[in-house]
């Protein structure tokens, strides 16, 4: 089929960063990694973070990209390589998903924060193979 016979679309997509905003994806990043820090579990192996306020502001972009957002920084992500020496395992990757659910409960409407968790749950599942071998040291 030619392009020019498609229909006309029905609907405009609307990519969940806009839904959400730039404000309120700052709001949640920088209200959970405050939570993080005191953290029963989560704290220690966050402890090595050395500049909290750079760390916020990548993982700002970082969501914005993920939800659609054109880049508007020059980070680079390697989820794996930067989680590596964190110790990370499956029950910490639970505990950290846990404390972002609540989190975007806090934040936003139920439609949009389950969005954004089904994001976070995809990245959590990819966490937690890369590391899996070590669920038994947690």
């Amino acid at each position: 089929m030619d392009e020019t016979a498609l229909p006309a679309p029905r609907r405009r997509l609307e990519p969940l960063c806009a839904k959400i905003g730039l404000n309120a994806i700052r709001a949640v990043v920088d209200d959970f990694y405050g939570r993080v820090q005191e953290h029963p579990r989560l704290a220690e192996p966050f402890s090595v973070v050395g500049d909290w306020d750079l760390h916020r502001e990548r993982l700002v972009h970082y969501w914005w990209t993920v939800m659609g957002g054109l880049p508007y920084r020059e980070f680079r992500y390697a989820l794996g390589e930067r989680h590596a020496h964190l110790g990370l395992t499956g029950t910490l990757v639970e505990d950290w998903l846990d404390l972002f659910h609540q989190t975007l409960r806090d934040h936003l409407d139920p439609e949009p924060a389950s969005r954004w968790h089904r994001l976070a749950m995809g990245i959590g599942e990819s966490l937690r193979l890369m590391f899996s071998s070590r669920e038994g040291e947690s």
